[in-house]
């Protein structure tokens, strides 16, 4: 490095972007990609590309391009080969040793049931009277799970005599923090922070905290064994959030948190068999696991058209692949764009692209607050349309003058707030360049507002439009009927029975397959985007999809071949016989039989009529 050297940050996705612009990245020479071992989808689309651009020089390049991967956990000697057998620089870090326990709370059995925050607790309890001194981190999936987590902590660590319960006389407390992604800064700042004197920490987060997080202090690590992650479905044509067992290092890398500062332990809730059986040896990476419609559109638009049978990209396909955002979303804001109604979509898209908003507490008193104050935010969006909630929330938070106030009076997170305004600045400059182009379609509908947002959703969403079969219970349209019911948190829950048709924003897997984010809409606004459904192959855009055909059609052509071969040896040793039983010798020999057979029937014949007469 020089004095004069400059450094840009940005994020994966940025750089996917700037490789949209500039193919080569003439304005880079060293491009060095971190946290690699998360594997993320863009990340593994700049694995091939950064690979491709540092192997060919480019003519409007002075140099090679240097590519550093950067990781914790990885396959290095896998990812070496995959960059023509690059070395490998180990920087070791100061580890202390770590024990390790399996509590056996969970087998393999257990691989669906996620109701074990009661373990979760029990465990940390137990720790805090039985250890000695040393802040606690305890992993668990997600903001309910943590929230619930903490309220029976609280509850239980108000009951405890320090005189007598607790092994390390030391201790006079517990101080009990949860970390998780929408919370605001000054909330997430106090788990950095050392606890007073004589006070345990003990700190419940998701799994930002095992890679992206560094708590000092920590010595003890409570392992709950799931994570939240996004798959797609290819049979029901969705991409769902769901509770999966965590990969063998994914618990290696939470169990090193333990090891930061001193030696440490890490309790794991689950059972060795629940290890052998139940989780795989490494982070499933996204590519494999998740819709590849946005890459698809991504590398077309990078000229690489091998990546899907047939296609190519058109216009609104290249106006797409400008905006961060999912590209069903983007075509609805297209579509508002077009009918000089984009107010109407860039809040809700914004929104979207944030975490969940809602902040519901598990104190039951607070929680009765909470949802009374998000239904009427409901009903200033009519009660009948969650997309609509959104941009309610979106637009009062920000004309309110004093946001992080009417946010906490609400019960919003601030901080996603915060970020949904950036989204939507950048999205709304990215349409205005968008509709300075003499090519850009114009339309024109007349009708009310909220029949305006629906439509434009519709165009989008269609993908995602369910009817209402039996009771409350939607199914989809994608010629899958996979039934889906509307998720307690929506405005619509326990109106179902006045609905036909909806759409939603995604599917939610618990004890249910639920959607969340729903609206309903009429059956003309997608009758004629309903049969585009049938017009691709969902195997194109998953590569889960992909794996399951291609192993299905390998059995399939293994059982015709077996089925051929029986075919073919049966039809073999008929041929045989065939063979054997025309020659001239077997027709003499079958003669011969024959004749003699005759001539015993007549003797036979002519003994019976002796004895008769």
């Amino acid at each position: 490095m020089k004095q004069e050297t400059a450094i840009k940050y940005m994020t994966d996705g940025c750089l996917l972007k700037h490789i949209l612009g500039d193919p080569n990245l003439t304005k880079f020479s060293v491009i060095i990609l971190d946290e690699a071992h998360e594997r993320t989808l863009t990340t593994d689309i700049l694995f091939g590309l950064l690979k491709k651009l540092f192997q060919e020089k480019s003519p409007n390049r002075k140099e090679h391009l240097k590519v550093v991967v950067m990781s914790a956990t990885m396959e290095l000697a896998k990812l070496s080969a995959f960059f023509g057998n690059c070395p490998i620089f180990d920087i070791p870090g100061r580890l202390y040793p770590v024990r390790e326990k399996f509590c056996n709370l969970i087998g393999p059995r257990d691989r669906e049931n996620t109701a074990y925050i009661q373990a979760i607790v029990k465990v940390t309890m137990d720790i805090h009277l039985n250890e000695m001194a040393g802040d606690i981190l305890v992993f668990l999936t997600g903001q309910f799970e943590i929230e619930k987590s903490c309220e029976l902590l609280f509850q239980m660590a108000e009951s405890v005599d320090y005189d007598y319960d607790v092994q390390d006389t030391t201790l006079d407390g517990l101080l009990i923090l949860p970390c998780y992604g929408s919370m605001t800064t000054d909330q997430q700042r106090r788990i950095f922070l050392p606890p007073p004197p004589g006070i345990r920490k003990c700190v419940i987060s998701t799994n930002i905290s095992a890679t992206s997080l560094t708590i000092d202090g920590i010595r003890y690590v409570v392992d709950g064994g799931f994570v939240k992650q996004l798959n797609h479905n290819p049979r029901l044509g969705l991409d769902i959030l769901e509770v999966v067992p965590i990969s063998k290092s994914e618990a290696l890398q939470r169990s090193g948190r333990a090891g930061r500062t001193s030696s440490g332990k890490c309790f794991r809730i689950y059972s060795k068999d629940f290890w052998n059986q139940c989780m795989p040896d490494h982070v499933i990476p996204e590519i494999k696991r998740t819709s590849l419609t946005s890459v698809v559109l991504t590398l077309k638009c990078l000229a690489i058209h091998d990546v899907i049978r047939s296609g190519h990209v058109t216009r609104l396909g290249l106006s797409m692949v400008e905006f961060p955002l999912p590209p069903h979303l983007t075509c609805a804001v297209i579509k508002a764009a077009s009918l000089d109604c984009e107010d109407l979509l860039l809040p809700i898209a914004a929104m979207l692209s944030v975490e969940n908003v809602f902040i519901r507490p598990v104190d039951p008193e607070y929680q009765k607050e909470a949802e009374q104050r998000h239904r009427e935010l409901a009903a200033k969006a009519g009660g009948f349309n969650d997309f609509a909630t959104l941009a309610v929330i979106f637009e009062q938070c920000k004309s309110s003058g004093a946001p992080a106030s009417w946010c906490q009076k609400h019960w919003i997170h601030w901080r996603c707030l915060f970020s949904a305004f950036r989204v939507e600045a950048q999205l709304r400059e990215l349409i205005r360049k968008l509709k300075q182009q003499s090519d850009f379609p114009r339309e024109t509908f007349e009708g009310p507002k909220h029949e305006v947002l629906r439509r434009c959703l519709c165009a989008g969403y269609f993908k995602n439009v369910a009817r209402r079969s039996v009771g409350r219970t939607f199914c989809t349209m994608d010629g899958r009927g996979s039934p889906v019911h509307i998720h307690p948190s929506s405005a619509l829950h326990e109106q179902e029975t006045k609905l036909e048709w909806i759409i939603f924003h995604e599917v939610l897997v618990t004890t249910k397959v639920y959607a969340r984010i729903v609206c309903p809409i009429r059956y003309e606004w997608v009758r004629d985007l309903l049969p585009k459904l049938h017009e691709f192959n969902a195997h194109d855009l998953s590569s889960v999809a992909r794996r399951e055909v291609r192993e299905d059609a390998r059995r399939r052509w293994t059982n015709k071949e077996n089925v051929k071969q029986l075919k073919d040896g049966i039809s073999k040793d008929v041929l045989k016989k065939m063979q054997r039983r025309n020659d001239d010798k077997s027709i003499s020999d079958a003669r011969a039989r024959f004749l003699e057979r005759k001539q015993q029937r007549t003797q036979d014949h002519s003994d019976t009529r002796k004895e008769t007469g």
